[in-house]
């Protein structure tokens, strides 16, 4: 064998290719091929089967590889067909030694994928008295010392036992998904624990959809000791903590909640944050979260549970224009859950939206803001060419208003022509202009087609001849697959356009052939 092949670095650099070049899902080729390495060439074993257990390696993994008489797995089938691993007899120092073996050598952890009474699609079931068992052993040392990834599901108090004994200096990343609902006793004092457990801590994500604000302090006091973040995902978070997050000169990525009644003192710097994704009990809140930024952020998303008129969503975009960098921002979504009762029903028209044309780099636009939004064909030819670069468009996919649609076909093939990259488009298009045409080879469009849109999704665009709709659109969208509309069959009102679309769409599929 070439000496060059002994040089530990130049081993590793090899097999991690071969974990790389294995483009299959589950890649059982790379897994055959390092295992195989490992087995049969001594100079190879150790650098194989550690780039095996960084990438394949799980807590279920190590302990089958204890002795089998131990877990007895293959014996025992849960009742959704997973290898179920139970403790059959008394755990030696023996067996430990060879699950510590392993153990050193594992990386990454889910545990949110491996136990069946949790609900999920899983492989293998651990028994909780095995798990207790591990967790006893050796406490002067992490279960897995050299573990950077770890992602666990807490249910109830017995969650916590094995994850206090894997928590490590080493672990850079940490997601928690709490799927209590009601108060775990010991979860609030376990996340408050985990910045001096994990003080290098890169990236933390805790999910709770019961008990977000329960979590909340404890949430807060272990993000104001954490100092190298990078990504934070989490709940309810107040202004106080999110002026602090402010300050970290490593956070890109940053998903909360705003905490109801919340109000801002200071400038927030965000230096070098990229990615925004907040949820505002109103539009009022995100207004001023926004106007105390400037950044470069790339992607921004802007939730809120509560409906706004169109003046304050118009004085947020005035905001954005003024607090995100123009050319920065890549990605744009702003969804208002509750619509407006029809009384208070308002529309946001092109000059509304004029501040958000300066950002002249939007790949991704998705806006659902409770209101209407009344463009026409001259308002399309504005954001046509305002957003040459727009991958995918979507306004109001999901909000029926009783305005009748501003924008005609002609409209339509503005997008068409200025964008070349869209994949997916969400427009409410009048088409009484193509229904009232006798002729139908359509002379106006001339030789324009997209080559790239795969979705159009018409929403509540009102249809009654299918056949002429379905002919103009065919010879549009050549490669278009799903022409898509938001009408429901079930419901009286609704029935009339869903069955024209559902023809449409049918016909539409059958003209490309």
């Amino acid at each position: 064998m070439a000496q060059c092949l002994f040089i530990s670095e130049i081993q590793l650099s090899i097999f991690q290719w071969i974990f790389a070049l294995d483009a299959s899902h589950e890649k059982h080729a790379a897994q055959a091929t390092l295992a195989a390495l490992a087995r049969t060439c001594s100079a190879f074993h150790d650098i194989a089967l550690d780039v095996l257990w960084q990438q394949f390696g799980t807590i279920a993994r190590a302990i089958q590889c204890m002795p089998h008489d131990l877990w007895g797995g293959d014996a025992n089938k849960s009742e959704s067909g997973c290898i179920s691993l139970k403790l059959h007899r008394h755990l030696t120092k023996d067996d430990w030694n060879v699950f510590r073996r392993y153990a050193l050598r594992i990386r990454h952890l889910s545990l949110a994928t491996q136990d069946v009474r949790r609900g999920k699609t899983l492989i293998v079931d651990i028994d909780d008295e095995l798990l207790a068992c591990l967790a006893s052993m050796d406490a002067t040392q992490p279960l897995l010392p050299n573990l950077t990834s770890l992602e666990w599901i807490i249910y109830d108090q017995r969650d916590l036992r094995l994850i206090r004994r894997i928590m490590t200096e080493s672990l850079t990343s940490l997601f928690l998904e709490v799927w209590a609902i009601s108060p775990v006793p010991d979860l609030p004092q376990f996340i408050s624990s985990i910045a001096p457990a994990c003080p290098s801590l890169r990236k933390f994500a805790v999910h709770s959809v019961a008990l977000s604000s329960h979590l909340c302090p404890s949430v807060s006091q272990a993000l104001y000791h954490l100092h190298h973040l990078t990504t934070i995902h989490c709940g309810f978070l107040d202004a106080e903590v999110v002026d602090h997050l402010s300050l970290l000169p490593s956070l890109l990525e940053l998903k909360f909640a705003l905490q109801p009644n919340s109000e801002f003192q200071n400038e927030l710097l965000f230096e070098q944050l990229q990615v925004l994704d907040v949820h505002t009990p109103d539009i009022t809140s995100a207004v001023d979260l926004v106007s105390r930024m400037r950044n470069r952020l790339t992607n921004l998303s802007i939730f809120s549970d509560d409906h706004t008129a169109a003046s304050v969503l118009a004085q947020l975009f005035r905001r954005l224009s003024t607090s995100v960098n123009h050319y920065s921002l890549r990605r744009l979504q702003i969804m208002v859950a509750e619509h407006p009762p029809h009384d208070l029903f308002s529309v946001l028209k092109l000059e509304d939206l004029h501040p958000l044309l300066s950002f002249n780099q939007l790949t991704h636009v998705y806006l659902d803001v409770g209101c209407g939004i009344s463009l026409d064909d001259v308002a399309a030819l504005e954001l046509a060419q305002a957003w040459p670069n727009i991958v995918q468009l979507m306004l109001n996919k999901f909000l029926e208003t009783s305005l009748p649609a501003s924008m005609s076909p002609i409209g339509l093939m503005c997008f068409l022509k200025h964008c070349p990259n869209l994949v997916e488009l969400t427009l409410e298009i009048d088409f009484s202009f193509i229904e009232e045409q006798d002729d139908q080879s359509h002379c106006w469009v001339g030789d324009t087609t997209h080559r790239h849109l795969s979705v159009f999704d018409v929403t509540y665009s009102k249809i009654h001849d299918a056949a002429k709709v379905a002919a103009f659109l065919s010879g549009i969208l050549p490669r278009t697959v799903h022409v898509l509309y938001s009408w429901i069959y079930a419901l009286d009102d609704q029935r009339e356009y869903a069955e024209r679309w559902n023809e449409a769409s049918r016909l539409f599929t059958r003209m490309k052939k």
